[in-house]
């Protein structure tokens, strides 16, 4: 349940800064089918990889894996 949580706020992230799979998968150095795995919760990103895409997304990575923001 919790993957599948993460990649909720994933896809919500992704699609507020208007970049498709397939971008986020590039600059992150990825396939667009493992952004799909993890935003479906059938995959989990590696530590360096989440601190990668909370980088390029410009959100917490708390937020993304509680959905908590910190203040």
């Amino acid at each position: 349940m919790q993957a599948k949580l993460f990649g909720r706020r994933l896809m919500r992230a992704r699609k507020n800064r208007q970049f498709t799979q397939l971008q986020l998968a590039e600059r992150i150095g990825t396939s667009a089918t493992t952004v799909s795995r993890y935003e479906n919760g059938l995959s989990f990103p590696s530590r360096r990889r989440l601190n990668e895409i909370a980088h390029f997304l410009k959100v917490d990575i708390d937020w993304l894996l509680t959905g908590i923001k910190e203040d």
